[in-house]
């Protein structure tokens, strides 16, 4: 499985490569993105191959999906109202000094705290309100491997983590001088 994947991914790259800043154009410009970029992973996850025993795959699955829902919905809107991606400005690799070193110790760990802060909340309240509306009790783990209370609980939990990740902790990070 691993190899097989490996050998896809490998095919796939090699074959979109000559596309990706075409993707990367219409994934931030078009009004399209935030709906298409929640819609088609959680379609995916609903989809997910049916197996006769519970197996972590699909939670884990949805995990990504929902993350990478979450930043792509973050990456349009930061491109839509924040900073535009394009601008064409050059960077170049400045010295390390101590001072930078503190700034990124200071924003990775205001980041990570945020995010898990975020991760946490979103957890229990999704959990608490599908526990509500499918009525079953929230020890219950045979009721959280259901289709319909794993998919929602991870990927709207982990699509919170994702823009959490591009929109707000970057806007943190501005509002105490991080950057």
């Amino acid at each position: 499985d691993v190899i097989g994947g490996a050998l896809i991914s490998a095919v796939l790259l090699v074959l979109l490569y000559p596309v990706w800043d075409s993707i990367d154009h219409v994934l931030l410009t078009s009004p399209f993105c935030p709906l298409l970029s929640i819609a088609v992973p959680l379609l995916l996850c609903y989809n997910y191959p049916k197996l006769d025993y519970y197996s972590p795959t699909r939670g884990d699955t949805t995990t990504i999906l929902g993350a990478g829902a979450g930043a792509t919905v973050g990456f349009w809107l930061n491109n839509q109202y924040v900073a535009p991606a394009y601008v064409g400005s050059t960077m170049g690799f400045p010295l390390i000094t101590s001072t930078m070193v503190m700034l990124v110790l200071a924003r990775f760990l205001v980041g990570l705290f945020v995010i898990l802060l975020t991760r946490q909340l979103m957890k229990n309240v999704v959990l608490r309100v599908l526990c509500y509306c499918y009525t079953f009790p929230i020890a219950d783990l045979d009721a959280r491997r259901r289709l319909e209370v794993e998919v929602p609980y991870k990927f709207v939990t982990y699509s919170s983590v994702g823009f959490t990740a591009t929109v707000i902790v970057p806007l943190l990070h501005k509002l105490l001088g991080l950057i």
